[in-house]
Formats: C-alpha cells, sequence, structure tokens
C-alpha cells in the first residue's frame, strides 16, 4: 500500500482508547491519524480530517454512536464504520448494521477478532480503490467476504466455488482468518468465543477447510482434561 488506511477512533475511555489504538497500529497497513470521545467530536474530526475508517464506540457522553452513525449516513460521508461495543441487545446491533456498518465487534475482545475484522476491510478497501468499475465477480469478492487468495493454496473465486449445505462464504472468512492470524493452532471453542459462533458451528467449517486442504488438524492430548482437537492453517 502506497499510503496506510486513515482511521478515526471513536472511545471516550483513555485506557480503552489506547489498547484498541495499539491493537489497530498492529495490523499491516493501518494507522489512526486521529481520535475523539464524543458523537460531536467525532463528527468535526470526519470533516476535518476525512478518514478512510471510523472505529465507533456507542456508548458515550453526548451524542452516542448510534445517533453518530446516523448523522454519518444523512450527510453522506464518504467513510467506513466498525462499531467495537458492549451493547449487544438485538434491537442495537440491527440498527447499526442497517445503517452501514461493515463490522459489529462486542467488548470485550481479542486482538485476534479485530485484526480479522482490520484485515477483511483492508482486502475490500484495497478491491474498491483498484476498480474504476465493478463487475460482477469483482463485486462478489468485494462485499461477499469471500476467502483471500494466499498464494498456490488458497479457496477458489466465490464465482468459481459452491460451497456445501450449511457453509457461508462470510462466516467461512471469519474462521479461517482466525487459523491464518494465529501462530498456533486453534480449537473451535477458541475460534467460536473470538467470532461469537457455538463451538459445533465452528467445527462444520474446520472441517470443511480441512476438506479442501486448507488446514489441518492434531489431537493435543495436554496433561489435563479431555484430549482437544487443534486445527492449524496450511499456507
Amino acid at each position: 500500500m502506497s499510503k496506510p488506511i486513515e482511521v478515526l477512533l471513536v472511545e471516550d475511555d483513555p485506557m480503552v482508547q489506547n489498547i484498541n489504538r495499539s491493537f489497530i497500529e498492529r495490523v499491516e497497513g493501518f494507522a489512526v491519524t486521529g481520535v475523539a470521545r464524543s458523537g460531536e467530536e467525532a463528527l468535526e474530526k470526519i470533516k476535518e480530517r476525512t478518514p478512510d475508517l471510523v472505529i465507533l464506540d456507542l456508548y458515550m457522553p453526548g451524542k452516542g454512536g448510534l445517533e453518530t452513525l446516523r448523522v454519518i449516513r444523512q450527510d453522506e460521508q464518504d467513510v467506513d464504520v466498525i462499531a467495537v461495543t458492549a451493547a449487544n441487545d438485538r434491537e442495537t446491533v440491527l440498527r447499526v448494521m442497517r445503517l452501514g456498518a461493515v463490522d459489529y465487534i462486542f467488548k470485550p475482545f481479542q486482538f485476534e477478532r479485530i485484526q480479522a475484522a482490520l484485515v477483511r476491510y483492508r482486502e475490500q478497501f484495497l478491491r474498491n480503490q483498484s476498480a474504476d468499475t465493478f463487475t460482477q465477480t469483482i463485486f462478489d469478492r468485494t462485499y461477499e467476504n469471500t476467502a483471500s487468495d494466499t498464494g498456490g493454496n488458497s479457496a477458489r473465486d466465490e464465482a468459481e466455488l459452491h460451497y456445501p449445505k450449511g457453509i457461508q462464504a462470510f462466516t467461512l472468512q471469519q474462521v479461517a482468518e482466525c487459523l491464518r492470524q494465529s501462530d498456533r493452532g486453534m480449537s473451535a471453542e477458541e475460534i467460536g468465543q473470538l467470532i461469537g459462533m457455538s463451538r459445533v458451528t465452528v467445527r462444520r467449517y474446520l472441517e470443511y477447510l480441512e476438506s479442501v486442504e486448507q488446514a489441518k488438524s492434531m489431537m493435543n492430548y495436554g496433561t489435563v482434561g479431555r484430549p482437544m482437537k487443534m486445527y492449524h492453517w496450511l499456507t
């Protein structure tokens, strides 16, 4: 990338703000170029700095994150938004997604979850930047979150791949990114905790990745408790 993706971090808690900044800047291609502690300050800095991406908390004094996102869309600001929040009620989650957030990360979260979100966003951002016009294949690859090419041992394009029943492209991408970014084996339970899914559901996706030779499993017998199947990404 010739220049980093510029991020405005909107978070009123200074300690959480510092942690989130460090997480974001650990991911290649991103730079936090501004911070805001309220919705009002966020709207001002969006106009001043024109960031590419806003990482938005919902619970803030004054204008909350939901109202801030609504104003961003009403003003047709050319900026993407990822919500990072403890708000987990159905109404709030659906309202945020209907207002065009590209992802929703529940607090508390681990680095791997925001890393996966940013990696997906970076791929989408780069495709958008390079496309003067869209074909159906380019659009599907950009907005369906198809598993990305990692060189020689990757998933095929969505247009060429018919997933078996019960396998969805977006969820497959989430599971694959967790494995790909991990420097060790991961269990279905660990991945499920990161992306908010049941162990049984995640295991189905891991077994699919293993069947297409993108992952392999090994039994970890450890020293205490029952054996656990650990999955590794194949590069």
